[in-house]
């Protein structure tokens, strides 16, 4: 199984998830602004608010994905990857809208199962629209 989500908050993995595939990141990770320099070691870096690298000022940032910026290729392409190998692929708590994530339930090799409240815009490829709370819906899926 590989789990591919939105989520910034790190619970899937700190759940022990494992493959979690974070689209956008992880909100207790950092990075650097800019691409690093030689000088930019993270233990090294200024505290403050953001730290920054003394040598050369580069800043320190979450390590997620703001509006305008493109996803990381190499979680993207493993993404697509694992959709494209699927036998089932459930999409869970997502109104379909956010680009490129919508997009790898159109990819899907297998059936596709949508669980969510209301109506998505991922609902025209689905094989099963299950509405309702994923919290109650997902324990009935693995039910005898």
């Amino acid at each position: 199984m590989t789990l591919i989500t939105q989520n910034v908050d790190g619970l899937h993995q700190r759940a022990g998830s494992p493959e979690v595939l974070a689209l956008h990141g992880n909100l207790f990770e950092d990075k650097w602004f800019d691409a690093p320099k030689a000088c930019c070691q993270t233990g090294r870096a200024e505290p403050g608010s953001p730290p920054r690298c003394p040598a050369c000022g580069n800043m320190r940032r979450p390590a997620v994905v703001w509006f305008g910026e493109e996803l990381p290729r190499q979680t993207l392409a493993a993404a697509e990857a694992a959709v494209r190998e699927c036998d089932l692929m459930l999409v869970v708590g997502t109104s379909g809208v956010v680009y490129p994530a919508a997009g790898l339930a159109r990819m899907a090799a297998g059936k596709v199962v949508i669980v969510n409240p209301e109506p998505t815009e991922l609902d025209d490829p689905a094989h099963v629209m299950l509405r309702g709370n994923a919290a109650r819906l997902l324990p009935q899926l693995l039910e005898d």
